[in-house]
């Protein structure tokens, strides 16, 4: 049996919509959150979070390679990096502290330990 939704709870939820639309309209030096990245050939997508305070990492190609985000300080210094392993619809993730200031971000690929390759460009981004 279908659920009927009450008028109050169409009302949260279109409410609820229209909030997330407007905060994603903001740009993403003003929300703090990095925005998407994507390694060379599509097979890793990346990205930092400020409402969870999460750097993400997705392997989103069924390729043999693991997704790698790398974090850094605006000197380029490494932060963090994330490894998701499988194209199985789930990202993994890390909660890092970072401080306030410029931080770049940038999505990779990586086959078995070897050094990441394919890295897409960094993206500069602003946390406050």
């Amino acid at each position: 049996m279908p659920r009927l939704i009450s008028p109050r709870a169409g009302a949260v939820v279109a409410a609820a919509t229209v909030a997330l639309a407007g905060g994603l309209a903001a740009s993403p030096a003003s929300a703090a959150s990095s925005g998407h990245v994507y390694s060379s050939g599509s097979g890793a997508e990346g990205w930092y979070y400020y409402g969870s305070e999460r750097v993400y990492a997705c392997d989103i190609k069924t390729d043999g390679y693991k997704a790698v985000t790398q974090v850094f300080s605006n000197d380029d210094r490494l932060l963090v990096t994330v490894t998701d392993t499988y194209n199985n619809g789930s990202c993994s993730w890390k909660k890092p502290t970072l401080f306030e200031g410029t931080h770049k971000i940038r999505a990779c690929v990586q086959k078995g330990s070897a050094k990441p390759t394919k890295c897409g460009p960094k993206r500069s981004w602003y946390v406050d």
